[in-house]
């Protein structure tokens, strides 16, 4: 897939929805009983925002296509417009975990395929175990 192709806001929420929920079915039943719920999530937020970056590069709508993505898929306990900044912040800043993690969502979409996300549980489980 290329991010020169336009697709809607639409068709951008389902093809992210679809390569997060095809790749978390991909989990070993082990790495999901070790993940909280808060942290799936916000390993979610950084894969997904990965697949939008590949998407388009208009940051802006990278920053609406993950809000929207975080109010219809994974509705967060916590505000979605802080969560947007903070991930764009950990964008701007280099941090190697949420790099490793939104990489593969690029790589995801790019490739079209389906081991990425169980590929970084690893690395955030041991980031999370000590952290």
């Amino acid at each position: 897939m290329s991010a020169h192709i336009e697709i809607t806001d639409t068709a951008a929420f389902d093809l992210a929805q679809g390569i997060a929920d095809t790749q978390k079915a991909k989990l070993r039943e082990q790495q999901l009983h070790q993940i909280s719920d808060d942290d799936m999530q916000i390993g979610e937020t950084w894969f997904v925002w990965g697949i939008f970056s590949a998407i388009t590069d208009d940051r802006a709508r990278q920053q609406k296509l993950l809000a929207d993505y975080l109010a219809r898929k994974i509705q967060p306990r916590g505000d979605i417009a802080k969560i947007v900044r903070d991930t764009l912040a950990l964008d701007s800043e280099g941090n190697q975990l949420f790099n490793a993690i939104s990489t593969a969502g690029r790589q995801a979409y790019h490739e079209d395929g389906d081991h990425h996300l169980s590929k970084i549980a690893a690395i955030f489980l041991n980031a999370i175990k000590n952290h």
